[in-house]
Formats: C-alpha cells, structure tokens, sequence
C-alpha cells in the first residue's frame, strides 16, 4: 500500500512539473517555423492593445520583423505603453521593446 501511494505521488509530481513545463512555455523556444496568424485590422488591434494596457491583460502577440532578415515570433506576456509608437512587451525573463506596426496579431491569453 505504501509503495502504490509513492508511485501516485511521484507521477502526480512529474505531470503536475511537465503540465506547469507546457503552460509557462514561451513560443519563442520553438525551432519550428511559425504559422503566420491571419492579420487584424488597424483599429482592432489598437483598441485592445489599449484595453491590454490599462486592465494588465496577459496576451499572446504575434510579432512581425522590421526587416526581411528576421522571423515572426509568438509572444506571451503583458504590455505597457513607452510612448506613442512604442511598447514594452514582458514576459518572465523576456523583454521586447517593439511599434505598433509590428504588431501583426494579438489575442487575450
């Protein structure tokens, strides 16, 4: 008896770390490509970026490069505005400092 109830906490133990492992994952640890999501309109985004700001959401953006050389990324994180065009996007050891025009979508998370 002793024995069974070891083995249900030890394996309640590693799910509960490997479930913890999936759900604090940040999209940019991922080699594969990412799937491009389909873009928002202008007004859409900004009125929840807005939102974003001033109810301290969580969200997941999707970010797209400046210039050619670089990739989208996923993003999970809360989001804080630096001025006009610019804004800090947080996640626990992750900071990006990106424009609005950048921003290619965003979602509550």
């Amino acid at each position: 008896m002793q024995m069974e109830q070891s083995l249900f906490k030890s394996a309640s133990t590693i799910l509960n770390g490997k479930l913890q492992q999936l759900l604090d994952n940040d999209f940019t640890s991922h080699k594969e490509e990412i799937k491009l999501l389909t873009p928002q309109p202008t007004k859409q985004r900004l009125d929840f970026l807005n939102r974003t700001i001033n109810e301290r959401l969580r969200v997941l953006i999707q970010l797209i490069p400046i210039n050619s050389a670089g990739y989208p990324v996923n993003v999970r994180g809360t989001v804080k505005r630096l001025d006009n065009k610019r804004y800090l996007i947080q996640n626990k050891n992750i900071s990006y400092v990106v424009g609005f025009n950048q921003i290619h979508y965003i979602a509550n998370f």
